[in-house]
């Protein structure tokens, strides 16, 4: 107990640490990590976990707290695709059904063009495309391009058909799918005209999606990047939102 005590006590240092403006030190944050883990405090664990990663982009860091977010009461579902974004990005895939999951989930969001990019870096990587499955993922891949083909041909009528509506969803939603086609300019000015209308679902996640559009053009980079760091929510919008300051840097 006394040990637990004096381990915690490192929160101190951390927060000490982060008031003055410095870097906290890695073994404090370990510290309290471990501590907190000892003593069940997943609030402590997870936040502690965000640290480490914010600082110390390590992947056994990503890994754990990737794993920890998602078991944070309250967390949505919804940002299951964001996760495994996260995963892939810090390079902790390596599983051909972790690839076919993602390029899923991604479809599932009506974004073909990134469920293919996500199908591609699986064949690239050596995941796809082999053993006794190399059919079933043939036939993920032939449904990507697919539906990457009718997504296209159909986003000027989605356009057209969300500025004719009150509500703001669907011109984040269709901004959302220029973003995942790199069109950056159209989905900056798509989303911002939905937050602008309002009724807004989750405006929380509205705002994460501008800001990744924001964060991804180069000409509004910076501004992004900070646009995520205030990103709310208390269904983990805020957490991923943070996380993606580190991948997007």
């Amino acid at each position: 107990m006394e040990r637990m005590k004096s381990d915690m006590s490192g929160a101190a240092a951390v927060a000490a640490a982060e008031k003055d403006g410095r870097r906290p030190s890695e073994d404090d944050l370990l510290r309290l990590a471990d501590a907190a883990r000892r003593m069940n405090n997943t609030g402590v664990y997870s936040n502690t976990l965000e640290k480490l990663v914010l600082y110390y982009p390590k992947k056994d860091y990503w890994s754990a707290h990737l794993a920890s977010i998602q078991r944070k009461p309250g967390f949505s579902d919804r940002l299951g695709l964001d996760v495994q974004r996260l995963k892939l990005a810090n390079g902790l895939m390596t599983k051909a059904d972790e690839y076919m999951e993602l390029a899923q989930l991604a479809l599932q969001a009506g974004l073909p063009v990134e469920a293919k990019s996500i199908v591609d870096k699986g064949y690239a990587a050596g995941a796809l495309g082999v053993g006794d499955q190399a059919p079933r993922h043939q036939r993920l891949k032939d449904l990507v391009l697919k539906s990457e083909g009718e997504s296209t041909a159909g986003l000027a009528k989605n356009v057209e058909e969300a500025n004719a509506l009150k509500e703001g969803n669907e011109l984040v939603k269709v901004g959302t799918v220029y973003a995942s086609m790199g069109q950056t300019d159209k989905a900056i000015e798509l989303i911002e005209k939905g937050i602008a209308k309002g009724g807004l679902k989750r405006p929380d996640e509205a705002k994460l999606r501008l800001a990744l559009a924001m964060a991804a053009n180069p000409k509004t980079k910076a501004k992004g990047l900070q646009a995520l760091r205030q990103v709310g929510g208390t269904d983990g919008t805020a957490e991923v939102a943070k996380l993606y300051t580190v991948v997007m840097q």
